[in-house]
């Protein structure tokens, strides 16, 4: 079997006799899964979601501590591309039915067989497989609207004179390009995959899962694929969206997709400027970065500068010194016209990733302000080149690692400050920071070295030793201040952590004596 079929598993059941069977007697191998690990309730479910990235999570649909819908809602904000499967002892259809946007491939009654339950293993990997498929070999006829917009992405249209808002609008509600909505808010998105050239079959997937939140349409432009997205309802979901997007083309195409968006907009001449602004936002990301860029507030503000060179482009996102240095040297014996190019690329990368304010400095310090450029000798005007494109390179680094930084700084100081908070979870400080569940996610695990949930778990066990060794609180008291209103679960994620009950640490069991 291939192996981009061969599909990750994890088993969730509080019933440790069912699960271990479920785990040991089922031929997974034989039918396209590779068993990843196990789980007796619901947080230790989605634990395991988060770490090991499962194509399915084979759940029952009533367990400890984080169960059905809820677990659902959590995995999907967490890894949208996995899909689930609900045991249940109950006939809970309709109740798994509101399931239904939360990737639920299949609902299975207990008691079932161990036989029955190998041939539902074997349909839900078809269906798993149907949709890699589609993802992988999209349909990719675009019945008359490519043409219109693709130049309205790339061309200018905000000359009324040639062509009006009115007959814009007309001819974009016309070839569907809005869908049924009336009074549409639009983005762009420009997506990125590993620097390959982009293709019909790549736009295809990715109006495939965007068009699941969005009316969702795209085109190829050199290596990039161009998003128009419209919707009455707001953008919220979007993070999500774009989740899913980059969890796609990792899993099927074995791709990393960036994506940078645009502000919303409601006028069709504006699409060209934010197709703009998203490539813009998506110039920000190194190659093999994932998940969704945005311009910083401010940025884009400077001169409309010419379209970047490509080479320097992708020397000042992630060349070395030395590379750089080198590209100069050789670009300075092409003459002005190089001089000028290179001048107009660098400052570009410069207004899309700084405010005016920071542009005008590093403009300062390299002397680009006060003497015209053209006026100064050729040795002169290439060393200031160079001054600026190494600022440039040093300003994309530090930015995007000064933001990674940052934003992992703020969802800690968002743990330390609302741990106590039952309701506090990965996808509320996400929302918070207004990135995606499993962009930050994935930089916690990157940059703090653990997962948002084991670090949460962490700081409210912290604190919970603290507070039964120096205080005479009862033991509800004491998880009720770390965010757990059930005594029952606070006990479970205490012993899992330190190994010894809350109650046993009291009598001096383990972690020393109190």
């Amino acid at each position: 079997m291939n192996e981009l079929e061969r599909y990750t598993v994890v088993v969730a059941d509080d019933e440790a006799e069912l699960r271990e069977a479920v785990c040991q007697m089922i031929p997974w191998g034989e039918i396209g899964f590779s068993l990843a690990g196990s789980a007796g309730n619901g947080l230790d479910a989605l634990q395991l979601v988060e770490q090991l990235q499962p194509d399915l999570l084979l759940s029952d649909i009533r367990m400890p501590f984080i169960s059905g819908i809820e677990l659902a809602r959590q995995v999907r904000e967490l890894r949208p591309m996995t899909h689930i499967a609900f045991l249940s002892g109950y006939d809970d259809f309709e109740y798994a039915q509101k399931a239904i946007d939360y990737n639920v491939v299949s609902y299975l009654l207990k008691p079932i067989g161990m036989a029955d339950l190998t041939e539902a293993l074997r349909e839900i990997h078809g269906k798993i497989s149907r949709h890699y498929q589609s993802l992988r070999k999209p349909a990719t006829a675009q019945p008359g609207w490519e043409g219109f917009l693709l130049p309205l992405l790339l061309d200018d249209f905000t000359d009324e004179a040639e062509l009006s808002r009115q007959e814009l609008e007309k001819t974009a509600h016309s070839l569907g390009l809005a869908g049924q909505l009336r009074t549409p808010s639009l983005v762009v998105l420009a997506s990125r995959m590993d620097g390959a050239a982009a293709t019909t079959q790549l736009a295809g997937a990715v109006d495939m899962v965007l068009g699941q939140y969005y009316t969702a349409h795209s085109v190829t432009a050199g290596r990039q694929v161009l998003t128009l997205l419209a919707t009455e309802g707001g953008y919220d979901r979007l993070p999500i969206a774009i989740d899913e997007l980059s969890q796609a083309m990792s899993r099927v195409w074995r791709l990393s997709c960036a994506t940078g968006v645009s502000q919303p907009f409601t006028s069709w001449s504006r699409c060209h400027s934010a197709a703009r602004e998203a490539v813009d936002a998506l110039r920000l990301a190194a190659p093999g970065d994932e998940g969704l860029l945005r311009l910083p507030e401010g940025a884009g503000d400077g001169t409309d500068l010419a379209e970047l060179g490509e080479k320097l482009e992708n020397l000042l996102r992630s060349g070395s010194r030395a590379e750089l240095e080198q590209f100069l040297l050789s670009a300075s014996a092409q003459g002005d016209l190089a001089a000028v190019q290179i001048l107009a690329t660098a400052l570009r990368v410069l207004s899309a990733a700084l405010d005016a304010r920071q542009l005008w400095e590093v403009r300062v310090k390299c002397r680009l302000e006060g003497e015209l450029f053209a006026s100064m000798t050729a040795q002169e005007r290439w060393r200031r080149l160079g001054m600026l494109c190494q600022s440039a390179r040093e300003s994309l680094t530090d930015q995007r690692q000064g933001g990674v930084s940052l934003l992992c700084d703020k969802a800690l100081e968002d743990i330390n400050r609302n741990y106590m908070d039952e309701l506090l979870s990965l996808g509320t400080v996400s929302e918070r920071l207004h990135v995606s569940p499993n962009y930050l996610s994935a930089n916690m695990k990157k940059y703090v070295g653990d997962t948002f949930i084991n670090l949460l778990i962490k700081k409210r066990m912290e604190v919970a030793e603290e507070l039964l060794k120096t205080t005479n609180l009862k033991i509800l008291e004491v998880a009720k201040k770390c965010g757990y209103s059930d005594q029952h679960y606070f006990s479970y994620c205490f012993k899992k952590y330190f190994g010894v009950s809350p109650v046993g640490l009291r009598r001096g069991e383990g972690r020393g004596n109190v």
